[in-house]
């Protein structure tokens, strides 16, 4: 049901937009549109055609806040920036989902905040956003990279992937987050330093969705930069390399993979050894989907598979995109966004919710309270 809807939302985004403009040519509403809207869930671009009276509503009932990470006594950590968005369903009593989106090359904790639209998602959904930045970092990089293909800073107890952990453990000690619901996003180089995090605590998280990243412990070669690169390491090698990161307790990790076919910068096969590896080392069939499903949404076709049992905490989706270039689908305008697609952000968010928490046994719980809010702005 969940796929059908998503699958009709998109066409009916789709159809919206060409009535849409037609209609404001006549300066007339669109009939019925805001109750369809609500049953499909409105896209982050939809949010300007709701009335203002809701959107300075639901403006003044989240929260915006910067916050920054205090440098650890463990090797490579740094003081970092990060943004965190609250939803109006924040300090009612429960505990919410966490949802951590990491930038890519070239920009910043805002910019992806922006492209994704996470924050209108999680508004409509409940679950907190946290947006780190690199802020900095050591050696020749291109501007605002994450480390991924440098081991010192992808495995457990240190470098970037141990201080967005304790980013993690730090806002849910000082806020009501489910810590059996914690997950994991990003895009390019912040995919792949999502996919390294999964690794590293295996135990702690979830699932976690990567878009247009490289497998774990991949080296430089995997990327194309000025027309050299797009060599990768056999699935079995990386498997391997998961394999011994893996800490005591590791489950296995539910992901998404979100590429396209015409990506430049990261060919796709990056996606199909990132697939496979995660099943040789969670022991997933990856050569029969379970399900497979296509369409296509503002002209961008796509095709998403399914392998492994939904009951199964195993499972790895992927949704390949043909046509579309390096950066996020189907959000909103802005650096390394591509609007005419899927909206992956939905697709991902569908994705998280449809995993089983973590149990609780193995993760403990939060002790932030509501007020806490304030103390912490």
């Amino acid at each position: 049901m969940t796929r059908l809807r998503r699958q009709i939302a998109d066409a009916y985004r789709a159809a919206l937009g060409k009535v849409s403009q037609r209609l404001s040519r006549l300066v007339m509403p669109c009939p019925g549109c805001t109750a369809l809207r609500r049953w499909f869930g409105a896209s982050p671009r939809d949010a300007g055609s709701q009335p203002v009276a809701h959107r300075l509503a639901v403006a003044a009932a989240s929260q915006d806040l910067v916050r920054y990470f205090a440098r650890r006594d463990y090797a490579r950590s740094r003081r970092r920036r990060y943004a965190l968005h609250l939803p109006p369903q924040y300090g009612r009593g429960q505990e919410l989902p966490l949802v951590m989106v990491l930038h890519g090359c070239r920009q910043d904790e805002q910019d992806i905040r922006q492209i994704s639209g996470f924050d209108a998602i999680a508004d409509q959904e409940g679950f907190v956003v946290v947006y780190p930045f690199v802020t900095s970092y050591a050696g020749l990089r291109t501007r605002n990279c994450w480390g991924w293909w440098q081991r010192h800073e992808i495995e457990a107890g240190a470098g970037e992937v141990e201080d967005l952990w304790q980013i993690i453990n730090e806002v849910a000690a000082k806020f009501r987050i489910d810590r059996r619901r914690i997950h994991v996003t990003g895009l390019s180089s912040g995919a792949a330093m999502a996919a390294a995090l999964l690794v590293a605590h295996a135990d702690r998280i979830a699932s976690g969705a990567v878009v247009a990243g490289v497998p774990y412990g991949e080296t430089a070669r995997a990327v194309n930069l000025w027309g050299f690169g797009g060599r990768f390491k056999p699935v079995d090698v990386v498997a391997d390399a998961m394999q011994q990161a893996l800490r005591p307790g590791a489950h296995a990790v539910p992901l998404m993979v979100v590429h396209s076919d015409a990506d430049e910068t990261v060919n796709i096969r990056a996606a199909h050894n990132l697939r496979d590896s995660w099943g040789r080392c969670f022991g997933v069939d990856t050569e029969r989907p379970q399900t497979r499903t296509s369409g296509i949404t503002l002209g961008a076709p796509w095709v998403h598979s399914c392998y492994g049992r939904a009951s199964q905490n195993g499972l790895v989706e992927t949704l390949f995109i043909e046509g579309r270039g390096h950066g996020w689908y189907g959000g909103n305008p802005g650096s390394y966004s591509y609007p005419e697609a899927p909206d992956v952000s939905r697709w991902i968010w569908d994705f998280f919710q449809r995993q089983p928490p973590l149990p609780a046994t193995t993760v403990g719980s939060s002790a932030a309270e509501p007020s806490s809010v304030a103390a912490a702005v």
